[in-house]
């Protein structure tokens, strides 16, 4: 059984009570009931619109997704509530014997080659004094907040969890791959090709595990509209701090700052509509940038030179329209603003005069390099905008200094599934 080391400024692992950050007791499909658990997973909650998440919900009668689908009028989930009621009471969805915290393996392939992310759920109180001091690093919207407390509301349950980066030095992977490497895993399923596993782990070393974690930083990679929302929910509830409450708490997935298969990708721009003529707008950007005319290529050769630009050390983006490939240095940002923010103030608002009603009609965004150059070469937009990732380092920093990044900001890869774990708020037991 694999020991868990503590960090000098760890706090006391025995005293699992006072630590913000604890094992608790999941809820799990019953593989036995469900057959094949990868026709039951789903994509993270801010990757399907509500008609793609029906959609996939219909392809088995116990998918996850079925507890984000709104009722008919749009507001409510009434439905989704009963749903959820009765996978428990059913015995579909199972609650564990006791707290644990839970590693999850997700092997996939990073630009061809095989990698392995590895994380552990747990759960982090809410309390703003006492919590666990998740640090978001970039806004939210009210009306996806606001969706995401009435769901939590209606379902009493969290099908996800709230991503976060431990800000550590490797200290965290270590302990995990050595879990990985000599204890047998809960379940294994492969879904379009990537493999994910999990393991429980319980008693003393969860609660190492747990006092491990704590040590550090955490900083939000997705799930800020749920942590937001469960935030909320806690308050109109009135818990807080260390109760037991389940609502008090909200469930985390923690991956280290150093697992070699974090990945941050960018997210580009895809305009549908120019205010003014190709030349007119290209003489407006070069009196603000520096403007280099590229060779056209085909759509392989884009993706290629967009992979070569996200290895660079200087500020530059692709600029692909239908008339023409251009790579434009951007002007340094201030205090090493990422390169998306600066293409947002001074291409999109300042040079295409956008402001922000036109942006959300006539912008879409895509990490998807050849995506964002097919939708320019097949004529179904007129402009992409095609940028470098920000550095995981920029993100961390930004974040522990208070300094958020607008959405659309950044794009971690691979997302983290929904309906591995379920962390249920209603159930007294949650965290006993």
């Amino acid at each position: 059984m694999t020991a868990i080391p503590q960090p000098d400024r760890a706090p006391d692992a025995t005293a699992a009570g006072t630590l913000p950050i604890r094992p608790f007791r999941a809820v799990r499909y019953d593989i036995e009931r469900i057959g094949n658990l990868a026709a039951v997973l789903g994509p993270p909650d801010d990757v399907p619109d509500a008609a793609q998440a029906a959609a996939l919900a219909a392809r088995h009668l116990y998918h996850c997704l079925h507890l984000e689908i709104p009722d008919p009028d749009g507001r409510g989930f009434t439905q989704a509530a009963q749903q959820y009621r009765a996978w428990r009471s059913e015995g579909v969805l199972l609650r564990e014997h006791e707290p644990a915290c839970y590693l999850y393996a997700h092997r996939f392939l990073l630009d061809g080659r095989p990698s392995e992310r590895l994380g552990v759920f747990l759960a982090a109180a809410l309390d703003p004094v006492a919590g666990a001091q998740l640090l978001p690093h970039e806004g939210t919207t009210p009306e996806l907040v606001e969706r995401r407390l009435r769901q939590l509301e209606a379902v009493q349950a969290h099908a996800g969890a709230v991503y976060a980066i431990w800000a550590g030095d490797g200290a965290l992977r270590q302990v995990l791959e050595a879990i990985v490497r000599t204890e047998p895993p809960l379940w294994s399923v492969t879904v379009n090709g990537d493999e994910h596993r999990l393991w429980a782990v319980s008693g003393a070393r969860a609660h190492e595990l747990a006092a491990l974690v704590i040590s550090r930083p955490l900083v939000i990679a997705d799930g800020h509209h749920r942590y937001a929302a469960a935030q909320r929910l806690a308050e109109r509830a009135r818990v807080g701090g260390r109760s037991v409450d389940p609502r008090s708490w909200v469930p985390v997935h923690v991956v280290d700052a150093a697992d070699p298969a974090l990945v941050v990708r960018p997210i580009h721009r895809v305009l549908s509509w120019l205010p003014c003529d190709w030349d007119t707008l290209r003489a407006h950007l070069a009196r603000h940038a520096a403007v280099d005319s590229l060779a056209p290529r085909p759509l392989d050769g884009v993706v290629q030179l967009a992979s070569d630009l996200a290895r660079s050390r200087r500020p530059h983006v692709l600029v692909l329209h239908r008339q023409e490939l251009l790579a434009v240095e951007l002007p340094t940002g201030v205090d090493g603003e990422p390169d998306a923010v600066v293409v947002d103030r001074l291409l999109l608002r300042h040079v295409c005069a956008l402001d922000a009603a036109t942006i959300e009609r006539v912008v879409t965004y895509t990490p998807d390099t050849s995506e964002a150059a097919a939708a320019v070469q097949s004529g179904r937009a007129v402009l992409a905008v095609l940028l470098r990732p920000t550095p995981l380092a920029t993100v961390l920093a930004r974040a522990q200094a208070g300094q958020l990044l607008p959405p659309k900001t950044t794009y971690f890869f691979p997302k983290l599934p929904q309906g591995i774990v379920f962390y249920d708020l209603a159930d007294p037991l949650t965290l006993g």
